[in-house]
């Protein structure tokens, strides 16, 4: 047999056991950097999905806000009337809070020179009148009598505001639900949530986050919406058409208006004895009654000395062929 002994010199290896801590612990760092690598990845994969929908949502958010941007742009009184000769607009309003159902028809268009002539017509509401504004000239008439109205002070400015009100416009809150097109014209369905303090809680007395539907119908080339049919739990509340280039509308009362030769003269001092005061002069025809539109902190007085105020009664009293004046006066 060999001699198994060691020599004198030589390092001998001895046998240390088997430490299952020890190699728990390296099994456990080899092991360590492949886990944070996962759960890294796993963090940034989670990260880039998250920001993909942020910006899909944003971009959503984005064309939608432009969308909208884009019809209020399209529908204003100075474009509809760009390319058409005659423009009818109706509204008809349905179960409202406090008043009966009621429709508006009006009527637009522009001569040759650029004057407005608008035609406006009710139907059902508390005042029922016909109205013609043509130029800065303003007429009413309620059935029995034709009123020519002085505009003084901004008047015209806001009637024609009051026009571009009746036009289609969104509020910019809403959200489009669905789109479909067909030949030249698109069907848009927007959901509308109600805020506090907004037209539909005044008109309709819904409470806030009642969500009404408007239904669109647009011209795709232009943008315009020639229909809005608006509703709740599909019951209709409103509807608005636009209707481009047909007759021609001058009522029968604004007619026998202009047959009358213009021989009346009235003149109103506006802001009188204040040290921006106006005179305003108007050429009236007769048998046609004057009046103002109500101005606010404003009285109007048929004498020089303030005394005697013009009053409804007092325009019907008034003599309709002839001259007169007006003083209005802001209140002390």
């Amino acid at each position: 047999m060999g001699n198994t002994r060691s020599n004198p010199g030589e390092k001998t290896k001895r046998y240390q056991g088997y430490d299952v801590n020890k190699v728990m612990a390296n099994n456990s760092r080899h092991k360590r950097p492949w886990f944070w690598k996962v759960l890294g990845i796993s963090l940034l994969l989670s990260l880039v999905i998250i920001s993909v929908v942020c910006m899909v949502a944003m971009r959503q958010r984005k064309q939608r806000t432009n969308y909208l941007s884009k019809l209020n742009k399209a529908n204003t009184l100075d474009l509809l009337l760009e390319d058409h000769s005659n423009i009818t607009i109706t509204r008809s309003y349905k179960g409202l809070k406090d008043k009966d159902d009621y429709s508006t028809t009006r009527f637009l268009k522009k001569n040759e020179k650029g004057t407005l002539f608008s035609y406006l017509k009710t139907d059902g509401y508390d005042q029922d009148y016909k109205e013609v504004l043509s130029g800065q000239k303003l007429y009413r008439f309620d059935g029995n009598f034709t009123y020519f109205y002085g505009l003084v002070g901004d008047d015209l400015e806001l009637l024609h505001q009051d026009i571009e009100s009746e036009i289609f416009q969104v509020d910019g809150s809403e959200s489009v639900k669905e789109q479909t097109e067909s030949s030249d014209l698109m069907k848009s369905v927007l959901n509308y949530e109600v805020q506090a303090g907004d037209p539909y809680t005044k008109l309709y007395g819904f409470e806030t986050g009642t969500v009404i539907q408007k239904v669109l119908t647009i011209d795709i080339e232009n943008l315009i919406v020639t229909s809005d049919v608006e509703s709740v739990n599909d019951e209709e509340i409103y509807h608005y058409t636009v209707t481009f280039d047909g007759d021609n509308k001058n009522p029968k009362f604004y007619r026998a208006v202009k047959e009358k030769d213009d021989k009346r003269s009235c003149t109103v001092y506006y802001n009188y004895d204040q040290d921006k005061e106006k005179k305003y002069e108007f050429s009236i025809p007769y048998d046609v009654y004057f009046t103002l539109l109500d101005h606010k902190d404003y009285t109007v007085y048929m004498d020089e000395d303030c005394m005697i105020e013009f009053t409804t009664t007092q325009m019907q009293l008034q003599n309709p062929e002839s001259d007169m004046e007006l003083y209005m006066k802001k209140g002390e």
